[in-house]
């Protein structure tokens, strides 16, 4: 496990260098583009004006998603990273959709476009650059568990695809395949929409609060049950919230514990799970006697602590 305060400063490192590498290879591969006639190259600006996006929501997520919870938001601020993604995801999708009505235009027209060399290097310094910014944001976001930084890395890993792409598109029109460039255009922005759509729901899923993948809930379980005076896991649910993972759960224990035996064991429970996955934030836990039966009198430990 890595220093959380390095990654976070790397995090923030990496957004920015995607934030001014974006808006260069955008702007740099959108004037190259419309110059060279590629529609390709294009598309693959396009893509590139995502990461500026995705730059700018990294460095958001990365300032709000760890800001502390307030009487405003009780439960903090980490859907931020969530809705962010879909307003991101869903522009990409728009754009990309324009773009493949107008290249079955152009295609339908038998409209010759022959890209210019200098189209061919710019993907290839394209494919370099969005390589090396998804290597590190690949590696934050394992680190900070963050959905943003993850979204970030997929939309350079789609850039690095899209860049190879145009290069292949330059190679064959140069060739007389005129068809090639306007094609390669259709079947990238198809590429991006996909990838965006799959980013565009996982966004979606969080702010809808889905229910953690069943192994991982399961993983859970079987933590639990590594303490021996924890007699069963009726209830356990998970959600994530920006890099926040956050559980609900029932434990029976036996009726004969006080409160203030119960009260420790569930001190015991958070310490033994934060253990085990250190993206835990806040742990419910509901207390029930072996029997089922919730005592609401007495010394017996039946309150949500």
């Amino acid at each position: 496990m890595k220093d959380r305060v390095k990654c976070e400063r790397c995090a923030r490192r990496i957004s920015i260098l995607g934030l001014i590498g974006g808006l260069f290879l955008a702007g740099f591969k959108l004037t190259i583009g419309f110059l060279g006639r590629s529609r390709a190259l294009i598309a693959s600006g396009m893509c590139n004006l995502s990461d500026v996006s995705s730059a700018l929501i990294v460095i958001l997520g990365v300032k709000y998603s760890r800001k502390n919870p307030n009487r405003r938001f009780q439960y903090g601020y980490g859907k931020v990273e969530f809705i962010a993604q879909v307003a991101m995801s869903a522009l990409m999708i728009f754009g990309n959709v324009i773009l493949i009505f107008s290249s079955f235009v152009v295609i339908a027209k038998r409209i010759i476009i022959i890209p210019h060399t200098v189209v061919f290097f710019t993907a290839l310094i394209s494919m370099v650059v969005n390589g090396l910014i998804y290597k590190f944001a690949k590696c934050g976001a394992k680190e900070l568990n963050s959905p943003a930084l993850r979204s970030h890395a997929e939309h350079n890993k789609i850039d690095v695809v899209s860049s190879i792409l145009v290069a292949v598109g330059v190679l064959a029109s140069r060739i007389g395949l005129h068809w090639a460039d306007p094609l390669i255009a259709i079947f990238e922005s198809f590429h991006i929409i996909h990838g965006s759509w799959g980013i565009f729901w996982d966004g979606f899923k969080g702010i809808m609060d889905t229910s953690a993948p069943q192994g991982y809930i399961d993983e859970i379980r079987e933590s639990i049950r590594e303490l021996d005076s924890i007699k069963g896991v009726p209830m356990l649910r998970a959600r994530q919230s920006g890099q926040k993972i956050l559980l609900d759960m029932a434990i029976e224990i036996d009726p004969e514990l006080s409160v203030f035996e119960s009260k420790a064991l569930i001190q015991s429970l958070r310490s033994h799970l934060r253990s085990k996955d250190r993206y835990l934030e806040d742990i419910f836990v509901q207390v029930r006697p072996k029997n089922g039966i919730l005592q609401k009198t007495g010394d017996r430990a039946t309150e949500r602590f």
